[in-house]
C-alpha cells in the first residue's frame, strides 16, 4: 500500500486539509480547476462567503476546502448525515464565521429517508463516502461499480428544509459562492434559488450524477441571469459574467458555454 493510501486511511478530514494548506504553500500540491476558480474568485473579485449544501466531512472533492483555510472564508454548510457532520465540525475546529447546518434540503420542510453507502468495512471505494442522496434509485445506480451493493445501503430519517428556510436561517443570504453537490437532485436545489436577484458571483454544482434535461434546464436559467457556463471535470461551474475572474480568463463565451449544446 502507498504512503497516500495509508495516509488517507490513517488521517482525519481535518488533517488532511492541514497538509494539503502546507503542501500548497510551498509548491508540493496543484489546485484542481474548480479550486482555481474559487482561488481566482476571492482574489479578484473579493469573494468572501459561501453555501455548501451536501458538504460531507469538508475534504473529499471538495472545491472550498483549500479555499477557506488559506482566505478565512465565512458561511455555512449544510450536511443532513450525522456522522459525516460531525467531521465536518471537526474540520474547521477552531475557525470563525461558519455555521453547520444538519438537515436536506427539499421542495418542502418535513422529514425525508436518506440513503448512503456503510464504508466501515474499508472494502468500498474511497468515493462512495459521498453518495448520500434522498434518492433510492440513484444509490442503486452504483452496483454496476460495487457487487452486492444492497448489503452496503443504509437510511436514516434527516429533517428537511426548503432553500427559502435555510437563506431565512442563516446569516450569508446572498453568498458570493454557492456549491451544490447532492447527487444528481442539484436540480431540485438550484432552481429554487432566485439567481437574478442575487448577487452570487459563483455557483458549482455536480452534473456527473444529473439527467440530461435537469443539465440543461439549470443551463438555461444561469445564462438567462447572467452567468457563464465551464465544465470542471465532474462539476459544472457558473460565473457572473460581470466578475473581473470571468474578464481574466479570456475564455470566448461561445467556447465555455455549454449550453450550446
Amino acid at each position: 500500500m502507498s504512503l497516500r493510501s495509508l495516509a488517507a486511511q490513517s488521517l482525519s478530514a481535518r488533517q488532511k486539509s492541514q497538509l494539503r494548506k502546507f503542501a500548497f504553500q510551498f509548491g508540493g500540491y496543484r489546485m484542481r480547476r474548480v479550486e482555481a476558480i474559487v482561488d481566482q474568485l476571492v482574489r479578484e473579485d473579493g469573494a468572501r462567503s459561501f453555501l455548501q449544501i451536501g458538504a460531507n466531512d469538508g475534504y473529499m472533492s471538495d472545491p472550498l476546502n483549500l479555499a477557506i483555510f488559506r482566505h478565512g472564508l465565512r458561511g455555512a454548510f449544510v450536511e443532513p448525515q450525522a456522522n459525516y457532520h460531525r467531521e465536518l465540525q471537526n474540520t474547521y475546529r477552531g475557525l470563525p464565521g461558519l455555521r453547520y447546518v444538519q438537515k436536506a434540503i427539499a421542495s418542502e420542510a418535513g422529514h425525508m429517508t436518506m440513503f448512503s453507502l456503510d464504508c466501515s468495512s474499508g472494502r468500498l471505494p474511497r468515493w462512495a463516502r459521498g453518495v448520500g442522496t434522498l434518492s433510492a434509485d440513484q444509490i442503486r445506480k452504483f452496483g454496476d461499480q460495487i457487487p452486492d451493493i444492497e448489503s452496503y445501503i443504509r437510511s436514516q430519517d434527516v429533517p428537511c428544509c426548503t432553500v427559502p428556510e435555510l437563506l431565512a436561517e442563516i446569516d450569508e443570504r446572498d453568498p458570493d459562492i454557492v456549491v451544490v453537490d447532492a447527487e444528481g437532485l442539484d436540480y431540485a436545489i438550484l432552481s429554487q434559488f432566485d439567481f437574478a436577484a442575487l448577487t452570487t458571483k459563483l455557483v458549482i454544482y455536480e452534473t456527473e450524477s444529473m439527467e440530461a434535461g435537469d443539465i440543461d434546464a439549470l443551463s438555461v436559467m444561469f445564462v438567462r441571469c447572467g452567468f457563464a457556463l465551464l465544465s470542471a471535470g465532474q462539476d459544472t461551474v457558473a460565473i457572473r459574467k460581470t466578475t473581473r475572474s470571468w474578464r481574466s480568463m479570456g475564455v470566448e463565451p461561445a467556447a465555455a458555454d455549454i449550453t450550446q449544446r
